[in-house]
């Protein structure tokens, strides 16, 4: 199972994320509605609601790792500090 959720976690691209956990968090919330109404869930309803909340704990996982990317392109090895210290007020 863990390789499976590997391939779900690198099957998500950036274009379509925001997408993705908007539809996955519209399913659970229907979920948690109709277990409120009914006074719970069956077990194939409990089922999807775990693997709705593994799959959005992935997109997160996704969103972090794409952030932490695009943040670590801001510095550069060899002068991480350049950007914040060219930017500084100098004093006479």
């Amino acid at each position: 199972m863990a390789g499976n959720d590997a391939s779900v976690a690198l099957s998500i691209d950036a274009k379509n994320l925001g997408g993705r956990v908007a539809r996955l968090a519209t399913e659970r919330g229907a979920l948690f509605d109709k277990a409120g109404s009914n006074f719970g869930l069956s077990a194939v309803e409990q089922e999807r609601l775990a693997a709705i909340e593994r799959e959005l704990d992935e997109c997160f996982l996704v969103r972090r790792r794409l952030r932490a990317e695009r943040d670590s392109q801001r510095f550069d090895r060899e002068n991480p500090f350049l950007g914040r210290l060219s930017r500084r007020p100098t004093s006479s």
